[in-house]
Parts: C-alpha cells; structure tokens; sequence
C-alpha cells in the first residue's frame, strides 16, 4: 500500500510538468524499489511514445541529446538510465542480477508511462543488447505496446556473421594471425569476454562508417549538459559492474526465446556496415517474424547504432510508423 501511494504522489508531481502543450521531464521514478533516472521530452502529450531501450549493458543513450531533440519533434522520446548504469548507477550501485529484472523494470516503467500519457500509444524501441531486453518485454507484456522497433538487433547468428565478414574483409595479416585466429570459428562457443574484445576490434576495422565509440559514444557524453565527472565516472563503472553481473548469462543466452509472432508492427533499422550485428543475419530473424506488418529498414552507410549516426534518416523512415500507431 505504502508503495502504491508512494508511486500516486510521484506521478503526480511529474504530471504537474506536463502541464503546457509540450513534455520536459529529467529525474529519478521508483521501479521495483530502485530509484532510477528518466528524461522524457516531446511536443505535444498525445504524440506516440518512443521508449528507448540501450545497450550495454549499462550503455546509457540519454547522453544523445542532440538526435533526441530531433526524434521529439515528432515523437515523446523517453530515455532511461537502467538499473547498473549512468545517473541511475550514480544515485546507486546497484546492479541487475539477470536480463529479467531489468525487463521487470522496463514493464513498470512502461505502466508509469501509460499513468502520465493515458492517450499517448507507446512504441517500444530496443537497440543492440536492448533490443534482447524490450523483445522479452514484448513478450510478457504486449497489451502494453502498440509496435516494436529494433536496431541493432541480436540474433543468434550475430556473432559468427561478424566474425566470417572480419576475416573475409580484413587485410591486416597480423590481425588475423594474432588476435581473429585466436578465436574458436563456432561463435556461439565464444566467452563474453571474448563477444566484448572481438566488437571493439571489429567495429575499430570499419573506417568507413562512423564508431560506435569514437565517433558516437565518446563525443556525445562529453557534450551532454547534464553530465559532470561524477557522471563520467558512474557511466564507466556502471558499464563494468552490469558486465561482471549479466556476462554469464549472456555467454548462455538461448536465442531461441526470442518473439516469432506478435500482434504488434515490427520494424528493425539496420545499419547498411554494422560490424557487430551484420545484415545477413538480421535479415534471417526478421524473414522468420509473423507479424500484421513488418519492415527492415536498412540505413545506408552507417555501422552499429545506427540512428545515432543518421538520426534525420532514421526519423524520416520512422515517421511512417508513427502516423500507423496514430490511426489506430
């Protein structure tokens, strides 16, 4: 009853944000006993919800400011610093001890949404290792979704299509004798130790797309205003900490719990060079999904985070789903 009430009051204080046409919020909302860190900003309270999922784990995107404002325009985008990362992990060190705790989380935020948006129809947006996390809260909680986005997807055979490209692109010879054919060639055997060194390196190798990291990441959190160096130093050791917590059952993931049908629209972005979950085999899971409507939308010359790196192109491309959700 306590948290009931709890829950009622801050709801209420946030609604008092949403008092003008249009939506500001930065600051922490309760979800499951954690205190943990929410911006939402968009023009108008009745425009479709975008619910973004990150990466990581503890790969906060709230530090995206300048694409976030460009998808507000016609979207209420929602960032949310999950449980072990950035401000959240800042507030707390805290880590997820399992994938479902942080989709517990992601379906309680999803309900507070619904209480301070009731007319607003929310489009789940999972990117990366997030998108394993939002496809798992489609699944127990669909009625809450009205389309499911992924970028960035993982599947099963993410990995080994990354690792057959590195090898058939790369023509670094010391490259591949002393670090890729050190590698087991099954990448479902591989450690996520190993899934982590062989993404950096991987994603280093393609000059011809904007890094993930050093083009992207690193940029974008020293230019975010509402970071400091205790927020720097929080994103890192959040990253470390949620990576200590879920790599093992990362390494076992069974991919096969992965949704095959759905009653929502399902669009996957795909960055046209991702180096880390290539095309092919995105394109495998996404021939397999039964769904009343699905697209992939393959976004030309960009690597992994893709809408990061073209956000007037991913916007554009969205925007189709958007008027869909508003018709129903």
């Amino acid at each position: 009853m306590l948290n009931k009430t709890i829950n009622q009051i801050e709801v209420f204080s946030i609604l008092t944000v949403f008092s003008n046409p249009g939506v500001h919020f930065q600051g922490y909302l309760t979800l499951n006993g954690i205190q943990q860190w929410v911006s939402i900003v968009g023009q108008a309270t009745t425009n479709p919800v975008l619910l973004i999922i990150h990466g990581g784990p503890a790969s906060t995107y709230s530090v995206f400011t300048r694409a976030t404002q460009l998808f507000s325009q016609k979207f209420t985008v929602v960032h949310w610093d999950q449980r072990g990362a950035g401000k959240t992990y800042r507030k707390q060190p805290v880590v997820p001890k399992s994938l479902q705790i942080l989709v517990n989380d992601g379906i309680e935020l999803s309900k507070k949404i619904k209480q301070l948006l009731p007319k607003a129809p929310i489009i789940l947006l999972g990117s990366s290792i997030g998108s394993i996390t939002a496809n798992l809260m489609v699944q127990q909680a669909e009625s809450l979704y009205t389309a499911y986005i992924g970028t960035e997807q993982m599947t099963r055979s993410s990995h080994q299509y990354a690792f057959n490209q590195l090898m058939f692109e790369t023509s670094h010879r010391f490259l591949k004798q002393n670090w890729l054919q050190k590698y087991p060639f099954n990448a479902n055997t591989w450690s996520a130790k190993q899934i982590e060194t062989f993404n950096i390196f991987s994603a280093l190798q393609k000059t011809n797309v904007d890094n993930m990291v050093t083009n992207l990441f690193i940029p974008n959190l020293l230019q975010c205003p509402s970071y400091g160096p205790q927020d720097y130093i929080a994103f890192a050791k959040g990253m470390i900490a949620s990576y200590n917590s879920l790599h093992t059952e990362l390494d076992t993931f069974d991919y096969n719990r992965l949704l095959t049908e759905t009653n929502l629209p399902f669009y996957i972005f795909q960055g046209e060079h991702d180096p880390i979950t290539p095309t092919q085999a995105t394109k495998i899971y996404f021939n397999h999904i039964k769904a009343p409507r699905k697209k992939m939308i393959i976004v030309p010359g960009t690597g992994h985070l893709c809408m990061f790196a073209r956000p007037r192109y991913f916007i554009d491309k969205a925007s189709e789903l958007r008027r869909l959700v508003l018709e129903k």
